[in-house]
């Protein structure tokens, strides 16, 4: 039961404050997978990212995110309502910074990419922190604790599904090896550039003229490869995919991924 009395004004004026406390589940479960959104990327790719300071951001959100949505369940008091929130709009800040220039530890994303986790993510975020500052208008309040036995089932219900999706995510993937093709879509055999972990590899590859560059995408996330001249643009590559493109003149080829443009690369064509 989360039904409360007028006489609790934390729980909010009208006689019964139910909405409160279905806003405040609700936002439980949505802080949740929020977090459970950052953990699978963890495991997936991001806790390959050269800046270390990108997973761990990911593994804290994940941890905080199930700790502050146990706490909503089990309590309504102003100063978890607010750690939700703190949870919520710090997730969105940093989303925000990572679609810019500069980026967020060394990561620049472009759009709602990796699909679907970013805007499942995005989507969390937001509602989370619409339900949980409805719960600040006294018309609406808090709502009533949850029953200790119920308050119990659902707490280590999260716990679960949370250990067990990390354990599972842990074990990670094979990512499917990449079969090369030429920009009309035939296959070829080429040497070239590895996309993994974030990067390109090499990040200079050195080539004579008339060579053919291949990049395969060996990551866990999609990308693509987009130059800074226009000269060669991919469409995105998800993983075992590749491209390729000829070079028929001698220079300096500086190129990004479209979809991460913190990630860099050259083709030196001599």
């Amino acid at each position: 039961m989360i039904t409360e009395q007028h006489t609790d004004p934390a729980a909010g004026t009208s006689t019964d404050a139910r909405a409160g406390g279905i806003a405040r589940l609700l936002a439980a479960l949505l802080v949740l997978t929020g977090g459970l959104v950052h953990l699978q990327l963890y495991f997936d790719g991001y806790r390959n990212i050269p800046n270390a300071n990108l997973g761990r951001s990911f593994v804290a959100n994940g941890v905080a995110s199930v700790l502050v949505a146990i706490a909503l369940v089990l309590r309504r008091d102003a100063v978890v309502r607010l750690a939700g929130l703190g949870v919520a709009v710090g997730t969105l800040g940093a989303f925000a910074l990572s679609r810019t220039d500069r980026g967020i530890f060394g990561l620049a994303e472009r759009g709602l990419q990796p699909s679907p986790q970013a805007a499942i993510a995005l989507f969390t975020e937001l509602a989370a922190v619409a339900l949980l500052a409805a719960t600040f208008v006294p018309a609406i309040g808090s709502g009533r604790r949850v029953a200790a036995p119920a308050a119990i089932v659902a707490s280590a219900t999260m716990i679960a599904v949370a250990v067990v999706m990390t354990a599972l995510w842990a074990r990670g993937t094979d990512t499917p090896a990449a079969g090369a093709v030429t920009e009309d879509g035939a296959p070829a055999d080429a040497a070239g550039v590895t996309i993994v972990d974030f990067a390109f590899g090499p990040d200079v590859l050195t080539a004579p003229v008339g060579s053919t560059v291949t990049w395969s995408n060996a990551d866990g996330f999609a990308h693509a490869v987009a130059s800074a001249d226009n000269s060669f643009v991919s469409e995105p590559l998800d993983p075992g995919d590749s491209f390729q493109h000829t070079f028929d003149t001698a220079g300096s080829f500086a190129y990004i991924c479209a979809i991460h443009p913190s990630m860099a690369g050259t083709v030196v064509v001599e």
